[in-house]
C-alpha cells in the first residue's frame, strides 16, 4: 500500500498518477462548491451512465448468440468485502482505543497537566483561528493534494538537472584542461 502511495506521488506511472490527481482535484472542488451528497449521487450517475450500457450490449450480444453469457462486471459482484467477526471486533477495538488516547490528550492538555505541552496547544489553536479567518479546511486540502503531487515532480526534475549540470561541469572542466 505504501509502495502505491509513493508510485502515486512521484509520477511512476504517468497515467494513473493523472487520473488519481485529477479526480482528488476534481472531487475536492466539487465538495468544495456542492454538499458531498450531491458529488456522491453524480459519481455513482456517472457510473452507471458507463455500467449500464455496458450491460445491456453484453445481454444484445448473448441474446444474438455472439457471447456465452459472461456477465462483464462478474468479478467486481463476486470480491467479497463482508467483514469476519474477528475484522469487526479487532477494527472497534482500534477505533475505540484512538478515541480514548485523544480524549486522554486533550484532557491533558486543556487541564494542563504539563505547563510547556498546554502552551504549545495554545499556541497550535491560535495559528489554526487565524488560517481559519483565511481559508476553510477544505481549501487547505486541496492545496496540499495538489502540493504533495507537483512538489515530487519538481524534486525529481530538479534532481535531474543538477545531476546533468554536474555532467556538463566535469565535461567543462576536461575541455577547459586541454591545450589550445
Amino acid at each position: 500500500m505504501a509502495t502505491k502511495l509513493v508510485d502515486l506521488v512521484y509520477w511512476r506511472s504517468m497515467r494513473r498518477t493523472g487520473v488519481v490527481f485529477t479526480g482528488l482535484v476534481i472531487g475536492l472542488a466539487s465538495i468544495f462548491q456542492l454538499s458531498a451528497i450531491t458529488v456522491l449521487s453524480h459519481v455513482c450517475l456517472g457510473i452507471m451512465c458507463i455500467t449500464f450500457p455496458l450491460r445491456l450490449y453484453y445481454k444484445l450480444l448473448e441474446l444474438l448468440r455472439w457471447n456465452p453469457g459472461i456477465h462483464p462486471f462478474q468479478s467486481y459482484l463476486e470480491y467479497d468485502v463482508s467483514l469476519t467477526d474477528k475484522d469487526t471486533v479487532m477494527l472497534v477495538e482500534e477505533v475505540v482505543l484512538l478515541i480514548a488516547f485523544a480524549v486522554t490528550e486533550i484532557k491533558r492538555l486543556l487541564f494542563i497537566d504539563n505547563l510547556i505541552d498546554s502552551i504549545k496547544f495554545v499556541v497550535l489553536l491560535y495559528l489554526l483561528t487565524c488560517v481559519g479567518t483565511v481559508a476553510n479546511g477544505l481549501t487547505l486540502l486541496i492545496g496540499a493534494v495538489i502540493r504533495c503531487f507537483l512538489s515530487s515532480s519538481v524534486v525529481q526534475k530538479a534532481a535531474g538537472a543538477d545531476k546533468k549540470d554536474d555532467e556538463n561541469l566535469q565535461k567543462f572542466g576536461e575541455e577547459s584542461q586541454k591545450p589550445v
